[in-house]
């Protein structure tokens, strides 16, 4: 598969069928910077030449909610699919629904909106040359394994860990065939490319964006309101000197 395919045929799945239980509501319609927080990491695989489709795993009762905020918002590379249970069952609902024509599978999370430009095209790339990528952060702190009772039962190599974030690219056979071999589990997977790591394909770690931060809580709202503000004024900075 040569490189240059990489930016002509990807499927980006976006699930979004989750409730945001630790949240308390369901955070994806939730105002955020002037739109709904789902919104903005569509807008940006929207306007991203190398992305061809985008598919959007939800709830069934929220179909009619999202069908009216994609038209709103000017998202027209976006099929809906009822999600799953789980991330997983859902990102596995929303492969069926891919193309015969897309050649890789990009996942982000709909709750990660502060998706720059710089970090999917340096993904795109990454994917081309490794098959399958995610991006995240190298550990900054020590992280310990516990048992049930607290206890500490290890001191971890943080030289060897990363924070993972999304997006998560891989070629699509390989997350076909992984797919394929799941069993009926893909509840235990926590994440996509632990799927395609499970059935033997290598995954390469490259580096994300600490801005990147997935809204879990209503302080990550207000941190990631903060940052969409802080973008939209830098451009409208560049746009006045540039005109």
């Amino acid at each position: 598969m040569k490189p240059r395919k990489l930016l002509r045929r990807v499927a980006a799945i976006v699930p979004a069928a989750g409730a945001s239980r630790r949240f308390g509501a369901n955070k994806l319609w939730r105002p955020v910077a002037g739109a709904p927080l789902l919104v903005h990491a569509l807008r940006v695989l929207q306007q991203h030449p190398s992305i061809r489709w985008i598919i959007l795993p939800t709830r069934a009762t929220d179909r009619r909610r999202v069908e009216v905020m994609l038209k709103r918002h000017g998202i027209t590379k976006t099929t809906l699919c009822v999600g799953g249970a789980s991330r997983a069952e859902s990102v596995a609902k929303a492969f069926a629904e891919i193309p015969a024509a897309a050649d890789w599978v990009l996942v982000h999370d709909g709750a990660r909106p502060c998706l720059s430009r710089a970090v999917l095209t340096r993904s795109l790339k990454a994917a081309a040359r490794n098959g399958a990528v995610a991006c995240g952060l190298p550990a900054s702190l020590t992280v310990k394994s516990v048992d049930r009772r607290g206890r500490v039962e290890q001191t971890l190599d943080r030289n060897r860990l990363w924070f993972v974030q999304t997006p998560q690219i891989i070629r699509r056979d390989w997350f076909a065939k992984a797919l394929a071999e799941t069993n009926g589990t893909l509840a235990r997977y926590p994440d996509d490319v632990s799927i395609v790591e499970a059935a033997g394909f290598p995954v390469r770690m490259i580096l994300g964006d600490p801005l990147n931060i997935k809204v879990t809580t209503k302080e990550d709202m207000v941190l990631a309101e903060a940052i969409l503000r802080r973008w939209s004024s830098n451009l409208r900075h560049r746009s006045r000197r540039s005109g």
